[in-house]
């Protein structure tokens, strides 16, 4: 063997050394619930598994339509999705803006949007990016569903509204859709679950901390 020969070898040695660990750190599986029935996709840990992309028009949410337990990762109630398994147990960074990713064709980006003439109640087609058929909820500045704005559709959550969750005032949901609002960010502090529209926060009570209501008062959401 020439002394060429043998770097070469070398070489190669080494690169599969350091491919191998990095093909074996993350997978991507498909999961997928037929018929609305529940269904498991292999034994992980909590914190090997995220969410990656809903291919399902059912909402894919964590905790209610899929998630990991000790069967491991399961879907269910129509969800189909890919997932990404970080092998090893390790934790993988949750995906920008929330902890669940937007729908697939947009979402709200952080702006509020203003009333225009054309709009109508409730979203269809490709307004705002489309994909509202299977619901959603409007969150507005001021009661009676008045003023600016953003909508979220179902499936969707954000676990920081930042200083937008201060301004809204009413929640017109459409498509069968509810919402959970929480007092502090990442989904924690005082919640309440909204099955139906709110024209006025003021009215709804925020249970844990009476006598305030969930006017201006809302952090972070989940729509189901």
């Amino acid at each position: 063997m020439t002394r060429t020969e043998f770097f070469r070898v070398v070489a190669t040695l080494m690169f599969c050394l350091f491919l191998t660990p990095l093909l074996s750190a993350q997978g991507s599986i498909k999961c997928e619930s037929n018929d609305g029935r529940r269904n498991y996709c292999g034994k992980y840990n909590p914190g090997q598994v995220r969410l990656d992309r809903q291919i399902s028009g059912s909402p894919c949410v964590e905790g209610r339509t899929w998630g990991v337990d000790r069967g491991g990762l399961w879907v269910d109630n129509g969800c189909r999705a890919y997932f990404v398994i970080v092998r090893g147990g390790g934790t993988y960074p949750p995906p920008p803006g929330g902890g669940h990713p937007p729908s697939q064709g947009g979402g709200w980006n952080g702006e509020w949007w203003h009333p225009a003439p054309g709009d109508t109640w409730p979203p269809r087609g490709s307004w705002h990016g489309g994909n509202w058929n299977s619901g959603g909820a409007c969150f507005y500045k001021e009661t009676n569903f008045r003023g600016d704005f953003f909508c979220l559709r179902r499936g969707e959550a954000r676990d920081s509204l930042g200083g937008y969750g201060d301004k809204i005032s009413s929640i017109r949901s459409f498509g069968g859709a509810r919402v959970t609002v929480f007092d502090d960010r990442n989904f924690s502090g005082a919640r309440q679950n909204l099955p139906t529209s709110v024209v006025d926060l003021r009215n709804v009570r925020v249970v844990q901390k009476p006598p305030h209501t969930w006017n201006n008062r809302i952090s972070s959401v989940r729509i189901y």
